[in-house]
């Protein structure tokens, strides 16, 4: 039986960062938009929060539908979420160019089929 699925949702988690980049707004928002350009989404809208003392949320809403990050400086610790719609996206692309730019030492990936239609 043939089965369709609507999109791909990666949760990705991002260990070792520096901490000094994952404190900033204004260091996330640029990541994260820099991500989205590589990786040709369609962003439609942004909202980023600074919380104090530390910490990033952001998310980028796509016309391939979302993309999200969440950040612990004081952990080093990044938590990202990456919802396609698209499937000509390359994932990848936008994954190691996270990596590289958090100076994270190891992520650990985890992909959820969503919407699957048999």
């Amino acid at each position: 039986m043939l089965k369709n699925i609507l999109g791909n949702h990666y949760l990705i988690d991002y260990y070792n960062c520096n901490e000094d980049i994952l404190s900033r707004v204004k260091n996330i928002e640029k990541i994260m938009i820099n991500a989205g350009k590589l990786g040709k989404l369609n962003v439609v809208d942004k909202c980023f929060h600074q919380f104090k003392p530390f910490g990033v949320s952001g998310v980028l809403t796509l016309k391939e539908s979302h993309f999200t990050i969440h950040t612990w400086p004081e952990y080093k610790f990044a938590s990202v979420d990456l919802y396609l719609c698209d499937k000509k996206v390359d994932e990848e692309i936008i994954i190691n160019y996270l990596k590289k730019q958090f100076d994270s030492s190891n992520c650990i990936i985890k992909k959820i089929e969503r919407g699957v239609i048999e």
